[in-house]
């Protein structure tokens, strides 16, 4: 094999390779051998066919199999003695080929930047720690309180207040007329929530038990029916029954109902509640500080090719989300899902740039950072993952483990994720931490201007496109598992 750099700009690099015939020749002999062991040709003992008659019926497929793991193996081969690590996948140009030819063919590969190793010692983040408060737990147990309402029946005659239950039956009709799901018996509603159609509970109050009464309103607009809806619609009820609320007596025995000993119990069990269901915010809150940082203190050249893909990938999502917008305003407009009238603004283009960059540049800083440190996704954590994944799916876990087994290259897919977060906790294992003290209104503030930031930057898809997880790029070995791109005779 005779390997020479045909070209070096920038971090691309096209390298030509070329094999000679009688090295092609010795390897379909050597697979051919190893074919006469396992096919049984007619009028021959099984293994014992002739090499060159083997050679005669099977030498188109022989030939295609020898070059296809000639070109994997050359291909990993020559990045290697020239101490190239590809960025993502190299592209393959074959020039010559053939049964009575050299194969010669260029690889055209984009190398990882060289990014200097991160001192993750002067990385400094804020762990915010959240402070419940006595109202958060007066608030919460509250809440609970509501859920362990009693309620009774009205006295004779008694009138509808909001917050009471009216049971009722009905008979609606549009323009006159009846349609499908238009009756309903012993519908149950507690006034003032608003939960059936919007205006309808404000129109049953001051209601007697026997009362009838005609309730005016629009249907929903995403009625199922769609020819009438958002139509004025006029509901025949009948009250059936009346009750009234009675409020839970906020005590001990109330706080056993919660599996708590006794009402302090429960006010401590709800106080750590409230600081689990905060710490997911705040771990949010100091990844974004991570990313950040990495951003703004690295710099390097990024592999066009890479950017390139993320670029489509992330112009996908914002023409995905503008087209949602669109069937939000008209539910018929896109409902089909062709986006092709879709257009993009120079400020679409601009984020998308944008994005994409970050995208790509944290992808490589991850690697970096993971590599420098031996970061290594095993076995056991990738099943792990798989269990996770079908326990989201009950009743389809054997169906999920079937696709994997078919389609092991997309259990890679599980790596880049736990990858992520192997690497994010070793930068905050050995990153300044400071803490610092902040309550409920003061996290709210945080997450409110998080999600600000996020939506001007991004509108709305950096989450989608998971920039703010970046995703573990293949590394040169890995890379090369997979089928060449772009295998074109020239």
């Amino acid at each position: 094999m005779k390997v020479t750099v045909a070209e070096t700009k920038g971090l691309k690099t096209s390298l030509n390779v070329l094999i000679k015939k009688q090295d092609i020749d010795k390897k379909i002999e050597e697979r051919a051998i190893e074919l006469q062991k396992t096919i049984s040709l007619k009028g021959f003992r099984p293994g014992k066919a002739p090499i060159q008659m083997l050679k005669k019926q099977f030498g188109e497929a022989l030939y295609g199999e020898v070059v296809e793991k000639t070109l994997q193996d050359s291909t990993y081969q020559a990045l290697n003695e020239n101490k190239i690590k590809p960025a993502g996948q190299p592209k393959i140009e074959i020039k010559s080929s053939g049964v009575d030819k050299d194969l010669e063919y260029i690889i055209i590969v984009e190398k990882s930047p060289e990014i200097k190793k991160i001192d993750l010692e002067k990385v400094t983040l804020t762990d915010y720690k959240l402070k419940v408060e006595k109202e958060d737990i007066d608030s919460r147990i509250k809440l609970l309180a509501e859920g362990q309402k009693k309620y009774t029946d009205k006295k004779a005659g008694e009138k509808s207040l909001n917050g009471d239950v009216v049971v009722f039956n009905f008979e609606a009709k549009v323009d006159g007329k009846a349609f499908d799901g238009n009756k309903g018996e012993k519908v149950q509603i507690i006034l003032g929530k608003e939960l059936f159609i919007k205006g309808f509970d404000s129109q049953l109050l001051s209601c007697k038990v026997g009362d009838e009464k005609e309730v005016k309103v629009n249907l929903p607009e995403n009625y199922p029916a769609k020819e009438i809806a958002g139509k004025p619609a006029v509901f025949s009820c009948k009250i059936v029954e009346l009750k009234k609320s009675e409020d839970a007596v906020i005590d001990d025995q109330f706080a056993k109902n919660f599996g708590a000993k006794d009402l302090n119990d429960l006010k401590s069990l709800i106080e750590k509640q409230l600081s689990k269901e905060q710490s997911s915010v705040t771990e949010s809150i100091m990844r974004k500080e991570i990313l950040d940082y990495l951003d703004a203190n690295t710099n390097f050249e990024l592999p066009q090719d890479l950017l390139d893909s993320e670029k489509e990938s992330v112009k996908h999502s914002f023409i995905h989300e503008k087209a949602h917008q669109g069937e939000e305003h008209d539910n018929h407009k896109h409902g089909h899902h062709d986006h092709s009238d879709i257009k993009l603004t120079k400020d679409d283009e601009e984020e998308i740039l944008d994005l994409s960059k970050r995208r790509v540049k944290l992808a490589l800083v991850f690697n970096k950072i993971g590599d420098d440190n031996n970061v290594i996704v095993t076995a056991q954590e990738l099943q792990t993952e798989l269990q996770k994944q079908m326990s989201m799916y009950p009743g389809q876990e054997k169906q999920i483990r079937e696709f994997y087994q078919k389609n092991p290259g997309e259990i890679t897919r599980l790596r880049g994720p736990i990858y992520e977060d192997k690497v994010v906790n070793l930068i905050k294992s050995k990153a300044k931490i400071n803490v610092k003290e902040i309550n409920k209104k003061q996290l709210e503030e945080l997450v409110k201007d998080l999600t600000s930031e996020i939506k001007s930057k991004t509108k709305n898809n950096e989450k989608k496109a998971s920039a703010t997880e970046p995703k573990k790029e293949t590394k040169s070995k890995d890379a090369l598992k997979k089928p060449l791109k772009k295998i074109s005779k020239k």
